[in-house]
């Protein structure tokens, strides 16, 4: 009689066992689809780029295991922090935004940012490196989009700095959005739109023909007068 009892209570084990199995990976499939479902894979839009410990450029930079800075290189993808299923923002004294990396290379990180205009959602992001189509005509300062206000930045474009117009030109907007190179990564930002020069428009032709036309409507208003003189 224990022989039987002991080989139903065996039984009983293994079909517990057997359920708990079954329910733990019920469980965790559902689990690990709703994940899938909120992360966002995003991509790396420059050639490379580092992350760092703080969100500020002024911070430590993230190591790798032989203690050198970590680079993240183009189309490497990250998982970034998301709320209301967007990056979650985080920004420096400047207002440069940076984005918090979660995963890179399967590897968890505890503390790793990202400045944000080196990221975008994979499938949407830059696949190369354009073909620029402007140039700068002044030093200017870099400007920056910070919610919905366009702002001033510490950086700055030297004159002759090739740039890329993404969004086109338009003479009668304040600002152009630009892509540019700086330290072998491609950054984005604004410039004033008086101090770009789209290639084939040429600032000192147009200049020109202005004061052309001033000159030529001061010579027809001199002569006007004169006539006028004249006549009485």
């Amino acid at each position: 009689m224990k022989r039987v009892t002991y080989s139903k209570n065996k039984k009983y084990l293994i079909l517990l066992l057997f359920f708990l199995l079954a329910f733990f990976f019920m469980f965790s499939s559902s689990t690990l689809g709703v994940r899938a479902e909120n992360e966002k894979v995003y991509i790396c839009t420059a050639n490379f780029c580092y992350i760092y410990e703080e969100p500020a450029f002024t911070s430590q930079k993230v190591m790798n295991e032989n203690n050198k800075p970590l680079r993240i290189y183009h189309k490497d993808e990250l998982m970034l922090e998301l709320s209301n299923e967007l990056p979650t923002e985080y920004k420096d004294e400047y207002g440069m935004i940076f984005y918090k990396v979660e995963s890179y290379a399967d590897t968890q990180l505890s503390s790793a940012y990202i400045f944000s205009d080196f990221v975008a959602p994979r499938g949407t992001e830059i696949e190369t490196y354009p073909s620029y189509n402007a140039s700068i005509n002044t030093n200017t300062k870099l400007y920056l989009l910070n919610g919905e206000e366009i702002e001033e930045s510490e950086f700055e474009l030297v004159k002759g700095e090739r740039v890329y117009l993404y969004e086109g030109y338009n003479k009668d907007l304040k600002f152009t959005p630009v892509a540019y190179q700086r330290e072998n990564t491609l950054q984005y930002g604004y410039v004033l739109t008086d101090t770009v020069a789209p290639d084939g428009v040429n600032p000192y032709i147009i200049y020109a023909v202005t004061i052309a036309i001033a000159c030529i409507g001061i010579i027809m208003a001199l002569l006007f007068m004169k006539n006028k003189k004249k006549k009485k």
